[in-house]
């Protein structure tokens, strides 16, 4: 019964969103439509290459998507455009695009804290630029 009242609240908090921008290309590309489930977190948490919709941290009242590449409590780093995380090369399948001679940064998520990139990194305004983001930022999971 209650995976019945889970399922129901989060198709009842769903919300199309139209995308803006190429920054999840190839993914999802400018003009998509794809659905927002604000509730998307309830029941689990974030995990590695969920696509989560978030304010800007920079603009308010701006709304972005991106992908979760960097967890709490672990070490990320993108260097010549690969991913690392605790010192070991992780496979993104959806990374597109990177930016090899200046992708070189480090970031060490706390408790509540995450890296988000954009899937085309040559086209996005993501960590890189904003740093980490709490997991509160979060208003929901795209499906």
């Amino acid at each position: 019964m209650n995976s019945i009242i889970n399922t129901l609240i989060e198709l009842g908090s769903a919300q199309f969103v139209k995308i803006n921008g190429r920054s999840m290309e190839p993914a999802i590309g400018e003009g998509s439509w794809v659905i927002s489930l604000r509730s998307g977190f309830r029941r689990r948490v974030p995990v590695r290459f969920d696509v989560v919709r978030l304010e800007n941290p920079r603009i308010t009242g701006h709304w972005i998507v991106k992908r979760i590449v960097g967890l709490p409590g672990e070490e990320v780093a993108l260097r010549a455009g690969e991913l690392f995380v605790n010192d070991q090369p992780i496979v993104d399948p959806f990374a597109c695009c990177p930016e090899v001679a200046t992708d070189n940064f480090e970031w060490w998520p706390s408790d509540d804290e995450y890296v988000v990139l954009g899937d085309n990194r040559a086209a996005s305004t993501d960590a890189r630029q904003f740093g980490l983001v709490k997991r509160s930022s979060f208003r929901g999971r795209i499906r």
